[in-house]
């Protein structure tokens, strides 16, 4: 795909940008820090592991995406108090073979996650990395994590999802669930009340990848693959604020950027105005992921340098924590008990990103750490579940 051309929008946020203090290279913590919380191994996957998301009463289920060299992957998986991981729900749902058809299974898993109601929700795109879905195989999933029942299952039509959208990741608020897209670039909203839908700044380049910031992984290599051939990702990284007020989106390779979710559901402003609305929240490195706190704060996993960065919402930064074990650290997720659990991808190291070379091997870790109440002068709050 084409990179975002630049116009006044561009010109805009690019101003926005360089009135932030902290460049993007420097994210040294701004903050005074007490004592690095330790890392534990909270899981240990057989195939690359991108997604982690734990009930309200403990139970951790992973997102197994079928990356190349992970083709026998079931998808979805529930570990189970011994440490081993199961496939979830089970049965033909984490069977998917290739030429099957994918409208009632799991094919390409990219994100899940678990809301206040304590329900699994699965982003299926739907086909292989390289591969257009089939009719009906792109879905958001819904499941009860406790019998393995399918709630759910949303599927929307090529205005809401033209050809070449691929959904990526969601959050919940209320009855507004939010999604976006990273193949064309664009915002979904599905009320999950009345069954509306909108689909918002659809392959503007707000939302898509520019010429300017580069998806790197660890030490700032950029990824590519055997030919040269860079990662198209668009909008990616998607978080809600506790209040339901900004909306946050980002492509890995940032900037990260906000705007108001009121603005968002006025059907009265186009796609250019909104855009007019878009904000840079921040700089960033290339992130695998995010999570929010009820503080506002923005948790960032730092794929170039194996650390977790926070955001505060006054723009000051801190490290978490810093660990050689936090290879391509992927989506977050905040549990009840404020335990931060960090899949550690690999995914900077499979052929697509790794120059051909597959560097990937099991097992897969997700990371855990107990939240403090603060990290020096800056509060960090609790999961926000929608």
């Amino acid at each position: 795909m084409k990179p975002a051309t630049q116009g006044p929008t561009r010109r805009t946020l690019l101003a926005a940008a360089a009135a932030i203090p902290l460049s993007r290279h420097a994210l040294a913590a701004t903050v005074a820090t007490n004592a690095a919380p330790t890392l534990s191994v909270a899981a240990r996957a057989p195939f690359l592991c991108s997604g982690v998301a734990v009930t309200p009463g403990g139970t951790l289920f992973l997102g197994l995406p079928r990356f190349p060299g992970n083709e026998a992957t079931f998808s979805v998986g529930r570990v189970a108090p011994d440490g081993t991981v199961h496939p979830f729900p089970g049965g033909s749902w984490n069977g998917w073979q290739p030429g099957q058809d994918g409208s009632s299974a799991f094919v390409m898993v990219n994100a899940i996650h678990i809301f206040a109601d304590g329900t699994l929700w699965a982003v299926d795109q739907g086909a292989p990395p390289g591969s257009r879905p089939e009719p009906g195989a792109q879905k958001l999933v819904q499941l009860d994590t406790a019998t393995g029942a399918i709630l759910r299952v949303l599927r929307f039509p090529e205005a809401i999802m033209p050809p070449g959208a691929q959904f990526n990741d969601l959050r919940i608020h209320g009855d507004l669930l939010f999604a976006t897209d990273s193949g064309l670039g664009g915002i979904v909203i599905h009320n999950l009340k009345t069954g509306s839908t909108l689909r918002r700044l659809s392959a503007h380049p707000v939302t898509r990848n520019d010429a300017t910031h580069i998806h790197k992984g660890s030490g700032g290599r950029i990824l590519q693959d055997a030919q040269g051939n860079r990662p198209q990702v668009q909008s990616d990284d998607i978080e809600v604020d506790a209040g339901g007020t900004w909306f946050y989106f980002a492509v890995p390779a940032g900037p990260l950027k906000k705007i108001r979710v009121a603005d968002l559901l006025d059907d009265r402003k186009s796609d250019r105005d909104l855009a007019a609305l878009v904000q840079v929240a921040a700089e960033i490195p290339s992130i695998g992921g995010t999570c929010i706190d009820t503080l506002g704060n923005i948790y960032l996993s730092d794929g170039e340098n194996n650390r977790i960065t926070i955001l505060a919402p006054d723009g000051r930064r801190a490290t978490l924590v810093q660990d050689p074990r936090l290879v391509s650290p992927d989506a977050l997720f905040i549990d009840r008990g404020r335990t931060l659990y960090i899949p550690c991808s690999q995914i900077e190291k499979v052929p697509m990103l790794n120059g051909g070379t597959n560097g990937t091997h099991a097992p897969f870790l997700v990371l855990s750490l107990p939240l403090p109440d603060r990290l020096g002068s800056l509060r960090l709050g609790a999961a926000v579940e929608g």
